[in-house]
């Protein structure tokens, strides 16, 4: 996976686990298991294209500003 998908499958399981939270609590606690690790391979793709972020935080930001970037294009 590049850097772009794993940045939009990270923001896409990430608002379903938050949908998720209101309507299932065992689809929830999936979701969150695969969001971790999606951040995980997330950031070391980070790290392997040298892009600098201090913490998961914003390495979560620079995944929604990247999946923005991909749905303006």
């Amino acid at each position: 996976m590049n850097l772009q998908s794993i940045a939009r499958a990270y923001t896409a399981c990430a608002e379903l686990e938050e949908k998720a939270r209101f309507e299932s609590d065992g689809l929830a606690e999936d979701l969150s298991v695969l969001r971790a690790e999606l951040h995980a391979l997330l950031m070391e793709t980070l790290r392997e294209h040298k892009i600098p972020f201090s913490d998961r935080a914003d390495a979560a930001r620079l995944a929604y500003e990247l999946a923005a970037k991909h749905q303006a294009a």
